[in-house]
């Protein structure tokens, strides 16, 4: 009889210390998750691509225009317009995570593009973003 009251009073013991590993592990879990979204850790499980243009873009005299563009993820750009013109590019280039070389080739008027003038062009991405790129006018 003496016997089974020990085993019980251990197994109570046992069970106590058992819940609390269990809650501090949990509490570890929980506080590494937090401070993985707090920091941008898991980018990837959620949010759109931010895309944002490097450097100078150029555009020569046929329309055809290059820059790069840096992505945190992967996005198409989908549309391209020069922005104050009906002046568009055809395009479906998907962008990967970093560095990004694009070129489009824009169906310009003859002497529409001035050497030395900036243009501005609007991308329309898959998510439904937009960003704008600056061209200088070679």
């Amino acid at each position: 009889m003496k016997s089974l009251l020990k085993t019980r009073k251990s197994k109570k013991g046992l069970e106590g210390a058992v819940t609390a590993l269990i809650l501090v592990i949990a509490s570890i879990i929980i506080t590494l998750v937090v401070v993985g979204f707090a920091f941008g850790l898991f980018g990837a499980f959620g949010g759109t691509p931010q895309v944002s243009q490097v450097g100078a873009g150029t555009i020569n005299s046929n329309g055809v225009a290059t820059f790069q563009l840096k992505s945190s993820g992967t996005v198409k750009i989908v549309a391209a317009q020069m922005v104050g013109t009906t002046y568009t590019a055809p395009v479906n280039q998907q962008l990967s995570p970093g560095l990004n070389n694009v070129t489009l080739t824009f169906d310009v008027a003859t002497n529409a593009i001035q050497s030395g003038s900036t243009y501005t062009v609007s991308l329309a991405l898959s998510d439904g973003a937009t960003v704008e790129v600056s061209l200088i006018a070679s």
